[in-house]
């Protein structure tokens, strides 16, 4: 069975006025290793003095280097200052506390957004009902509770919230690919398309949109479309771990002869797991498939068995039986 393309969800930062508290969450020589949220407005990734990308309350990092008051993090160019960010884990304490300083429609959001980065959707869905509560026209409200809904599952829901969100008349990317996902999970991928395309109408360079534009492609069977979509948000985010490995997995296991690239499958494959450091379950297993492509199973059943370990339990199951194909030296074919 084809393998399930798994969507990053995108807010939207439209106004921000909280006053924050100190951010500072954890010993500057022990940020390393460290899950931090952004929980400052105005922020952004920067590599010397320039900007190179937002960074918008409620985004969820990974510490990999620091130096002084600067932060670095896994998958992402450039870097932010710690008073900019407090660990995971404090992030609904902190927006807590702000909520009772000055208990507003966005600080209800803040927190809502804190609770989906902890996987606890139904009491972010109560913060996200609470800010709409207070502030009818608070969009971001609409668009955080859409990706919760789309969290749980709850597809009309999200769609319902996305559309409101495209009405109210805002410009960003996120909001029309927001809502593409959401077709996409209800299998209409001809809306999807349109969504993604409309996103790409707003930001020609917006990666993500070129990302799901080419999952949606592979979804339709249109595999040469879909290997351009992945190639173009590679060339306008090269740090765009989903794109290397959702190009690395069509290019590994199509069914149609004349698309298979073992050597690409490997190389792309083997970029999405350097950016994520071989600890990426589902980047593990695309690698492990382009190995087993090539007719290296060898490196096949040793990524294979990485894969399986870090997996989520429910996804052991579909990885392990990958791996006996590798173990029987069969390289595994969608839909086959």
């Amino acid at each position: 069975m084809p393998k399930k393309i798994v969507f990053r969800v995108f807010g939207i930062v439209l106004l921000s006025c909280l006053v924050t508290l100190n951010a500072r969450g954890a010993d500057e020589d022990n940020w390393i290793g460290k899950r931090v949220m952004v929980v400052k407005p105005n922020v952004n990734f920067q590599v010397s003095k320039t900007m190179v990308g937002p960074a918008p309350i409620g985004m969820v990092l990974d510490v990999t280097e620091v130096n002084g008051k600067w932060l670095k993090f896994k998958e992402k160019r450039g870097w932010i200052q710690i008073e900019n960010v407090i660990l995971q884990s404090k992030s609904v304490e902190h927006f807590s506390n702000l909520i009772r300083a000055n208990p507003s429609s966005e600080g209800y959001n803040q927190r809502g957004v804190a609770w989906v980065a902890q996987q606890e959707y139904d009491k972010a869905i109560a913060d996200f009902d609470e800010a709409i509560r207070r502030d009818s026209k608070n969009i971001s409200a609409f668009n955080d509770r859409g990706n919760a809904y789309r969290k749980l599952g709850k597809l009309s829901e999200a769609l319902a919230d996305f559309n409101k969100v495209v009405a109210s008349g805002v410009r960003h990317p996120a909001v029309y690919l927001n809502r593409g996902f959401v077709l996409h999970d209800k299998g209409d991928y001809d809306a999807a398309l349109a969504d993604f395309n409309l996103s790409l109408k707003v930001d020609a360079k917006f990666a993500p949109a070129w990302e799901a534009g080419g999952s949606a492609r592979q979804a339709k069977g249109e595999y040469d479309w879909a290997i351009s979509n992945f190639n173009k948000a590679i060339e306008a985010d090269d740090t765009f771990v989903l794109a290397y490995n959702n190009l690395a997995w069509i290019l590994a296991t199509c069914p149609d002869d004349q698309i298979r690239d073992a050597e690409k499958a490997v190389q792309h494959g083997t970029k999405a797991c350097e950016l994520t450091g071989f600890q990426n379950a589902e980047f593990l297993d695309t690698l492990a498939a382009a190995h087993a492509e090539a007719g290296q199973f060898e490196q096949a059943v040793q990524h294979a068995k990485q894969a399986v370990e870090l997996a989520k339990t429910e996804k052991k199951g579909e990885i392990a039986e990958r791996l006996k194909r590798y173990e029987a030296n069969k390289p595994f074919r969608q839909g086959v």
